[in-house]
């Protein structure tokens, strides 16, 4: 966490690239913007293609407290034919859940403590959880976390571990800036392990297919601050 904490200093709109083996497999637009309550609306849509291995458009909605907390999550995924539509939401320590798919809700309740994180598969939701830490070489962080995914987009409970392992520089839109490279992983191993480089204001410019190589999974090419 560095500079200004809270939603305000998360204000921005981007473009990721997303590659599969080293391949483009696609793209996710988001943005950023300011709420009258003084927090932050997060939205996203991400479309992958092949050769990705499941082709899908991904759009998502994000509320965020003025401290910087994901508050509510909605989520549609579509696969051909097939949509699933997700609404998350925060009630106090509980955390509630509607799936709907086919005609047919599914609902979801669960405990939801003040130091937990909420995942979803957007770098945009990392950068939101990651700057609510310190991150700076030999730093680590452990927490539990809400899940959110494919194929049901239900919230499922799981622990992540953040590790900085360096600083560096890294070249985003064709500017020269100072990062710091972070491990991302799943004490458990329910969810993959990843590698990634952020900025000073904790935003992912590049991340890696795990914490062992140099295979692009998403990297930043259009960010614009404020």
């Amino acid at each position: 966490m560095t500079g200004t904490i809270g939603a305000a200093s998360l204000v921005a709109i981007g473009r990721y690239a997303i590659f599969h083996a080293g391949e483009p497999a696609g793209e996710e637009r988001w943005s950023v913007t300011s709420a009258p309550d003084g927090g932050a609306v997060a939205r996203g849509e991400q479309v992958l293609s092949s050769p990705h291995p499941l082709p899908s458009e991904l759009e998502w909605r994000a509320r965020l407290s003025p401290l910087g907390r994901i508050t509510a999550i909605e989520a549609q995924w579509r696969v051909g034919t097939r949509t699933v539509r997700a609404e998350h939401s925060a009630d106090g320590d509980l955390w509630r859940a509607r799936i709907l798919y086919g005609g047919h809700t599914r609902e979801q309740e669960g405990d939801f403590p003040t130091f937990a994180e909420v995942l979803i598969g957007s770098h945009v939701l990392h950068t939101v959880m990651l700057h609510r830490y310190v991150l700076a070489p030999g730093a680590e962080h452990e927490f539990p976390t809400l899940v959110i995914g494919p194929p049901w987009f239900a919230a499922e409970p799981g622990r992540q571990r953040i590790t900085c392992t360096a600083t560096g520089t890294r070249d985003v839109a064709g500017a020269r800036v100072a990062a710091r490279r972070i491990e991302m992983s799943d004490p458990h191993g329910a969810v993959p392990a990843f590698a990634a480089w952020i900025d000073e204001h904790d935003v992912v410019l590049e991340s890696y297919e795990d914490t062992h190589g140099d295979e692009p999974w998403m990297r930043l090419v259009e960010y614009v601050r404020g």
